[in-house]
């Protein structure tokens, strides 16, 4: 079962991304920094938590980059 407290971290964390995507270039900036942080997930002192938190934030944040760019075209 989801906790809660993360479904509602995880809303606002998308309701952050919704609000701050124009930039195509912080898309791509995000993408990168998501790549890089996926990458840490193998090292074994990372702190998962903190982590997957961050992971949510960028997913989002170039989720909604995306789909702004599409109906741009």
């Amino acid at each position: 079962m989801t906790n809660p407290h993360h479904q509602s971290e995880n809303q606002n964390l998308t309701d952050q991304a919704e609000s701050t995507i124009h930039d195509l270039h912080l898309h791509h900036t995000a993408r990168e920094y998501l790549i890089t942080l996926q990458g840490a997930c193998t090292e074994a002192n990372t702190n998962y938590c903190e982590l997957w938190h961050v992971l949510i934030f960028l997913h989002n944040l170039i989720t909604v980059s995306e789909e702004e760019f599409l109906r741009e075209d």
